[in-house]
């Protein structure tokens, strides 16, 4: 199902695209890379943070330059250049065209993070032709069937990260359980629900390509992929069930991984959804919803809260995770913070534990 040229690319040296909007929550895309892929990354384009690094905007991935223009970059070899940056519209930033043309021009490969096909414009399609560039539309819907629920005829244990809002961390927390699983001796596979997840573990499915009705499926899809040779899968999460724009993803992502347990993601801090800004409402309602929206067959309980705590000092983090506890009930853990991802794990399998222990009770 994965689109062949996944392969191709994603081990490539690339730049990142993120014109006028490089940073953590800004362009989430490029973060990520910067982050779990950052030694194939040779450099971001931002011509308003030209002369930094990344380490300066981020907090984090070392010397990495920011280049104000395609052409700066080219002394560090790129042989791709990625957009860093996912849209809420499917237009194509009338800033953005120069900066395309000229890598294709200059013979980079793309990866299109945004809904719109870049090969829809007649300049860059000129490009791509005369250069013979290749252009992965992550975007673009794979053939899936719809969902037949062969999840639950696996013996994988599946944890999902879903949550309270889009660009909160929910990949990030799943990928740091995913790499915290493996290292610790438990072979975990982790299925990508969206482009930033594809390029990093290098498959998957940008599920918001998909049409509604096989969204469920390509999930499915991913999921049994992922669970080959693997005694836990990690699913990441998109959107989430409150948010009135991204609801349906949310939703899809649940009853396609069919998840034995949920992680709950949440930015501290947060009142108001991103874009179309609603109020959030209490994370224990929300926990709640996402447990009775998993399927009679496989009903599912959060294990754990998952925080983004970017801006915290570590007292006032602590402060705030404890007031999650007691609100919730449930342990609060940043997985970016030293010992977090380990102790996520330590949640999971204590979790896993005594799930098997209530089934084998019920049983007798």
């Amino acid at each position: 199902m994965d689109q062949l040229i996944h392969t191709e690319l994603v081990d490539k040296n690339f730049v990142l695209f993120a014109e006028g909007c490089f940073g953590l929550f800004t362009s989430k895309i490029a973060a990520s890379l910067i982050r779990y892929r950052g030694d194939r990354c040779v450099a971001v384009i931002d011509s308003r943070k030209a002369g930094r690094t990344v380490q300066d905007v981020l907090g984090y991935g070392g010397a990495i330059p920011i280049v104000g223009r395609v052409e700066h970059a080219l002394p560090l070899r790129p042989e791709v250049m990625v957009i860093g940056k996912g849209l809420h519209s499917a237009e194509l930033p009338s800033g953005w065209k120069p900066h395309l043309v000229a890598a294709v021009r200059n013979g980079l490969h793309l990866i299109n993070s945004i809904h719109y096909r870049l090969t829809d414009d007649p300049d860059i399609a000129r490009a791509v032709r005369e250069r013979g560039i290749t252009v992965w539309e992550t975007k673009d819907a794979p053939a899936v069937p719809l969902n037949r629920a062969r999840v639950l005829d696996l013996d994988t244990w599946v944890v999902h990260t879903c949550g309270s809002d889009s660009n909160i961390g929910k990949k990030t927390a799943a990928l740091q359980i995913w790499h915290e699983a493996n290292r610790s001796g438990i072979p975990t596979g982790f299925a990508a629900t969206g482009q930033s997840g594809m390029l990093i573990s290098g498959h998957g499915v940008a599920v918001d390509g998909v049409a509604g009705d096989f969204m469920a499926g390509a999930v499915e899809h991913v999921v049994m992929e992922a669970a080959v040779g693997n005694e836990w899968v990690v699913v990441e999460g998109q959107g989430s069930l409150n948010h009135i724009g991204f609801s349906g993803v949310a939703l899809a992502i649940l009853h396609g991984a069919l998840p034995h347990a949920l992680v709950f993601c949440h930015r501290l801090g947060a009142e108001r959804t991103k874009v179309w800004e609603t109020p959030i409402i209490p994370i224990p309602e929300l926990i709640r919803m996402n447990e009775e929206l998993t399927v009679f067959e496989r009903p599912a309980k959060v294990a754990a809260v998952s925080v983004n705590s970017v801006g915290y000092t570590e007292e006032d983090y602590r402060r705030e995770a404890e007031k999650l506890e007691a609100d919730t009930g449930l342990p609060v853990v940043d997985p970016v913070r030293e010992g977090g991802a380990a102790q996520l794990v330590d949640i999971l399998r204590a979790h896993r534990r005594e799930t098997q222990a209530r089934q084998l009770a019920r049983r007798r």
